[in-house]
């Protein structure tokens, strides 16, 4: 309240132990103080913290909490994991077994959410995906390829981490257009054999691309 006078009855205005309390409680309970605060705390996701990004969370549609594969673990396998070797060295990828549960610190978190809330409002055309990607995805190349009637190709010139992984499997993160097939390659350029010009490996140090 600006100026309690305006609500103070005539008669108590002269009590000095009336006006005190009215004056402290004022005081005690006027929002302006705090107000700036609460938009940096809450408001603002830029600035958000803590209980403000787990809000904006659920305004976005999507948790703190993510459940990736055990990094110090070891399997047989080509996918779902980076940490895989050969036969008769590790078990199978398990899928859900040999993952572990986290919960995202307030800076990935934030990302994560200016990542979903841009996915959630684009308009799903070819240049507006990209541009999504160029700044979403900062780690390397990333693009978004028409490849036929009604299909797509999502390419990453890099090996997804596993919280990208994460978020573009289980949380589709990425953007996909209505009917449209989609299909997501991961291709680190520096590890297939290739030939002049192309940034890929030479013979005997490194296989064909797939």
């Amino acid at each position: 309240m600006i100026d309690i006078r305006e609500t103070l009855l005539s008669q108590y205005a002269n009590s000095p132990a009336i006006t005190t309390i009215l004056k402290k409680s004022n005081e005690a309970i006027d929002p302006r103080h705090s107000a700036d605060e609460f938009y940096n705390l809450a408001v603002n996701v830029l600035t958000a913290q803590g209980f403000g990004l787990d809000i904006w969370g659920r305004i976005v549609g999507i948790g703190r909490g993510i459940s990736i594969p055990d990094p110090d673990a070891d399997y047989f396998g080509f996918d779902g994991t980076e940490k895989y070797l050969p036969f008769n060295q590790a078990p199978f990828f398990g899928d859900i077994n040999g993952q572990a549960s986290y919960q995202m610190d307030d800076e990935t978190y934030r990302e994560v959410i200016m990542m979903k809330a841009y996915a959630n409002i684009l308009c799903a055309t070819a240049p507006n995906i990209n541009s999504f990607l160029k700044a979403s995805f900062t780690r390397g190349r990333a693009y978004y390829l028409i490849t036929g009637h009604m299909t797509a190709r999502y390419v990453f010139e890099y090996r997804l981490s596993e919280l990208e992984k994460n978020l573009i499997y289980n949380h589709n993160i990425l953007p996909r257009p209505s009917g449209v097939e989609i299909s997501i390659n991961e291709l680190p350029v520096n590890e297939y054999f290739g030939f002049y010009k192309t940034g890929f490996q030479p013979f005997s140090q490194a296989p064909f691309m797939k």
